[in-house]
């Protein structure tokens, strides 16, 4: 005979929770019932937010453009790009951009939307993750800030975002825009707080110091290379052809053209793009504006490639020139001999990779050497007439290339020595021709961009040449994104592991198409799995009344429910909301 469900050992478990276990127990009141549901609910928010996920606000602006803070998204009236400036509380005053400059064409403009602000990113954080496994580099964490964890003033916990760079007990160095890194130095007989307790503090990470500068100066430090997603994450638009400046011509306005000479052979400029013929190699290579030229003024060109970023519309910082450059197309082939190169000039030094009858090799061509020197190869799917998308990034002395978007594994062989420090500056290849592509035979290019790397300052004014940084044990070293205008740990410190919650993995609002398709899969999958559950329930509780089964089933899609509300008010109403990130300036 079967068994009654409420005889199960999960049916007592079951009646336990709601607070009935037998009939002769029941108190028959169902107010009391809802109020034992709420409670249990609540409970299980608060322990799912202690341990498992929180919710934050980013207000500011120092992980731009990886992560927004308050913001006002603008549209360039001269090319039509879209792209944020920061509207971040300063001082308790909402900063308003007076002036805008367009972060793909450069044109400076007045925008019409200055108060049409949008509130910062909202990021889910999982804090269960570092109770596992210890941080990682180039994790995103939200920390409390170790000069003032809790403000007292507003009452609120000063958490920070930032990304981590540097782990414990190794040196990093900062350097025209990279990090590299030792773990060859212990700084024996450096000073030590009376306390362990402020190891943190940045007169303990013992800056600039003169043996760690020394090391640096004779090659003691190695790059920190960032993984193919990690350099996607975190580039900065240069240029899209696609989107032209209307009221500029010629050069100016597509800042691709052809080599001078014999090198430009076989090209024609389309539109938005451009178009080889003939068995020639020739070349089209970009020639950059200056951002802030305006309509009564005609823009500088050709000039350096720099880390400006239209983000910091209230930013006066110097302009860095940036030497890690990636370059995207498409291309169209028509016969397997056709053939694409695509070049980056970093302080003088050329690196190809160049696509020919399905397979990808990788170049250095010295400027001290007359032929260009392999470096690796790879095959690729590009055997025959069609379209492929190629990516080639030159970052981290390391070439990495992509082909209709998934990366191609080179191993070490595509990494390369770090460059000279002694004459690591930009060269007059680097001003006029800091990208190329080259073609042979019958090959149409379109959908063309240019993007840099994250470039990291030393947070001083000028150059400071090279700046380090010790991260004591049991401590890590976080930088900004926007690097330019961060509060980091170059400016205050360490992150004492005790005070990491967890890291961001998802920014869940302002949502998006791809992620309400997400949402919409995930429940379709709660609905397949709830059918098949209530079909097995009805011969599993095949003695028990319908009322019992329905009433069981509802308290689980109520629990579903009951916790996904909860979670939306509490991040919503803002006077219970202390999970904030700390503001930045």
């Amino acid at each position: 005979m079967a068994t009654a469900f409420s005889d199960t050992t999960f049916g007592k478990v079951f009646n336990f929770v709601i607070g009935r276990e037998k009939k002769k127990h029941s108190h028959g009141d169902p107010t009391r019932e809802v109020f034992e549901t709420i409670v249990f609910v609540v409970v299980l928010v608060l322990m799912l937010k202690l341990f498992v996920a929180e919710a934050f606000v980013i207000p500011t602006g120092s992980m731009a453009t990886t992560l927004l803070g308050d913001n006002v998204k603008l549209t360039c009236p001269e090319c039509g790009h879209t792209f944020p400036v920061s509207a971040a509380v300063q001082e308790g005053r909402r900063s308003e951009p007076s002036v805008a400059v367009c972060q793909n064409c450069g044109h400076v403009f007045r925008p019409t939307n200055a108060r049409d602000w949008n509130s910062g990113d909202r990021v889910l954080v999982a804090k269960y993750e570092y109770h596992i496994r210890s941080p990682r580099r180039f994790d995103v964490p939200v920390f409390k800030y170790p000069r003032e964890p809790y403000h007292a003033a507003d009452k609120t916990a000063m958490n920070y975002i930032k990304r981590l760079c540097g782990l414990p007990g190794e040196t990093l160095a900062i350097y025209k825009g990279d990090l590299y890194v030792t773990d060859r130095l212990t700084y024996p007989d450096r000073p030590r707080p009376p306390r362990d307790l402020d190891l943190w503090q940045i007169d303990y990470t013992f800056p600039r110091d003169a043996e760690a500068v020394a090391l640096f100066q004779k090659g003691g430090f190695r790059p920190i290379r960032k993984s193919p997603e990690e350099i996607l994450t975190v580039r900065r638009l240069v240029f899209d052809l696609d989107q032209q400046p209307k009221s500029l011509s010629g050069i100016a306005r597509k800042r691709w053209h052809e080599t001078p000479g014999e090198d430009g052979a076989g090209w024609k400029m389309e539109e938005k793009g451009f178009r080889h013929e003939g068995i020639a190699m020739g070349w089209m290579r970009y020639q950059h504006v200056e951002p802030g030229w305006d309509n009564n003024s005609a823009p500088r060109q050709p000039v350096p490639i720099t880390d400006h970023l239209s983000y910091n519309s209230h930013s006066m910082s110097q302009p860095y020139w940036v030497p890690d450059l990636i370059v995207d197309c498409a291309a169209e082939f028509s016969a397997p001999t056709d053939k694409v190169v695509l070049e980056l000039t970093k302080a003088g030094e050329k690196f190809r990779a160049e696509f020919d009858n399905g397979v990808c090799r990788l170049f250095h061509v010295s400027s001290a050497a007359d032929e260009p020197v392999l470096m690796a190869e790879q095959k690729t799917p590009i055997t025959g007439p069609g379209r492929h998308d190629l990516r080639f990034a030159n970052v981290d002395s390391r070439l990495t290339v992509w082909v209709d978007n998934r990366p191609l594994d080179f191993g070490e062989k595509a990494d390369y020595p770090p460059p000279n420090r002694e004459s690591f500056k930009d060269t007059v290849a680097d001003t006029h021709e800091p990208a190329r592509i080259g073609a042979t035979g019958n090959v149409t290019i379109s959908k063309v961009s240019l993007w840099r790397d994250v470039y990291y300052t030393c947070n001083e004014a000028g150059d400071c040449q090279v700046q380090t940084y010790y991260v004591q044990p049991g401590h890590y070293f976080c930088l900004g994104d926007n690097s330019a205008s961060s509060a980091d740990g170059r400016s205050w410190g360490l992150v004492p592991e005790r005070l990491m919650l967890g890291r961001a993995v998802v920014v869940y609002w302002p949502g998006s198409w791809s992620l309400l398709a997400y949402v919409l899969a995930v429940a379709a999958g709660f609905a397949v799995g709830f059918a098949v559950v209530w079909r097995a329930a009805r011969s599993v509780f095949a003695n028990e009344s319908p009322n019992q089964i329905a009433q069981f089933l509802a308290f689980v899609g109520g629990i579903v429910v009951a916790v996904a509300v909860a979670f939306l008010l509490y991040h919503y109403w803002q006077s219970f909301d202390t999970g904030r990130i700390g503001v930045i300036k």
